[in-house]
């Protein structure tokens, strides 16, 4: 897989809120950092932390408004919109995935937090 369709294939995971798949694009110790919130780096963490967010959605979708890619590098200009706990969220977010082979090392996340 290219770095392009590895972070495609990462979404459509998430829009089915499958963990298992959504794993399956990380690499043994990638890191995972929502840039507002915190960074954990290694397979389990990673899982831990995902498992916790999508504990509470009902559904997600991320609307990619551009992507680019330089080499194992790919960035994404987002809107994801998600049922968390209940109630609709829209967030757009900036997203920097580093990778090695096929496999997600580096996934930096950058947006504001959602207002209530």
């Amino acid at each position: 897989m290219t770095p392009e369709e590895v972070v495609r294939a990462e979404f459509a995971a998430w829009g089915r809120l499958d963990i298992d798949e959504i794993m399956s694009h990380f690499a043994p110790d990638g890191a995972w950092e929502n840039v507002p919130i915190r960074a954990v780096t290694g397979h389990d963490e990673v899982r831990k932390e995902i498992e916790g967010f999508i504990a509470g959605m009902g559904s997600f979708d991320a609307e990619i408004l551009k992507l680019a890619v330089a080499d194992n590098v790919v960035f994404t200009e987002r809107i994801d919109r998600m049922d968390y706990e209940g109630r609709p969220i829209v967030v757009r977010v900036m997203g920097v995935f580093e990778l090695e082979g096929d496999k997600i090392k580096a996934w930096r996340e950058y947006f504001d937090m959602p207002k209530d």
